[in-house]
């Protein structure tokens, strides 16, 4: 499977046709699919709801940011993804958010938190709220469970928004070298843009996934998070997947590609644990 994946890609070609895209030719969604729902008053500002077949009164809802250096990619590259957890009962927000280089940290960020504050008071309703990111989508989740400026002005907690959160190859201790990235993120407000800077504050149950043969992101930005999480006496696991790469650890949710990693599995059975613990949520955490 995996050479099957690499050779259409190959064969694409262009940023036009990408992985997600292709992964999405062979999705297949079991329930409703709601496109395009305004959760702001900016053209971004748009969300996809994939929805089980099924809903019951506790349906849990994750809410996904998708990756592309923050410069790149939408909510409707990830059918495939919407597709796979909405068969496993999970209601799924994909959410697009603004894009350099029409703005710079921390509009995608603000954005985020806009979506996810939509999602508890117009989708979830009181249903149990987790929320997950790709690459710089990871980045984004991250830094909306621990500063609490973001979802502060939307009038909400990060305690009350979201019971946990799912990272995925994420640069949680990001330090611009590209010339692009120093524009995204300024020297001068850098250390507020990390993740990793603000795990003293209360956050929600935290897995980080990422595969070690990662080049895009190192791994040990996982395995940092982690530690200084727990460091904080914040619950946070991390997993990493032998010779799994910064493609395929998204791309192993969709059954094309699925043993490349347990990706898909993982996140279920994180999301099924805080459910059968009550949602605990930052509550879980014994603090000092």
């Amino acid at each position: 499977m995996k050479q099957w994946f690499a050779a259409i890609l190959a064969l694409c070609g262009t940023s036009a046709c990408s992985g997600p895209q292709v992964l999405n030719l062979v999705a297949q969604t079991p329930g409703p699919v709601q496109h395009d729902v305004s959760y702001g008053q900016l053209p971004r500002h748009t969300l996809d709801i994939y929805s089980p077949k099924v809903m019951q009164a506790d349906t849990p809802v994750l809410v996904f940011y998708h990756g592309g250096s923050w410069q790149y990619g939408s909510k409707d590259d990830y059918q495939f993804l919407g597709s796979a957890f909405a068969a496993r009962g999970i209601q799924t927000v994909i959410v697009n958010y603004r894009l350099h280089p029409d703005v710079i940290f921390p509009a995608f960020v603000e954005d985020g938190a806009k979506a996810l504050a939509y999602t508890q008071n117009s989708i979830a309703k009181g249903r149990p709220v987790f929320i997950s990111g790709y690459s710089a989508g990871a980045h984004i989740a991250a830094m909306i469970a621990l500063d609490p400026e973001f979802l502060a002005a939307e009038g909400t907690t990060v305690c009350k928004a979201t019971k946990g959160v799912i990272g995925i190859a994420g640069p949680y201790d990001f330090t611009p070298v590209e010339p692009v990235f120093k524009r995204i993120f300024p020297s001068e407000i850098l250390p507020s843009t990390k993740p990793i800077n603000y795990v003293a504050n209360q956050a929600p149950p935290m897995l980080l996934l990422h595969g070690t043969k990662d080049t895009t992101v190192d791994p040990k930005r996982s395995e940092q998070l982690a530690a200084a999480l727990a460091e904080h006496k914040n619950l946070a696991q991390v997993k990493l997947y032998p010779g799994v790469g910064h493609l395929y650890i998204i791309g192993a949710i969709s059954p094309v590609v699925r043993r490349s990693a347990p990706t898909l599995a993982d996140t279920v059975n994180f999301i099924q644990e805080q459910k059968a613990a009550g949602y605990p949520g930052c509550n879980s955490q014994v603090r000092s």
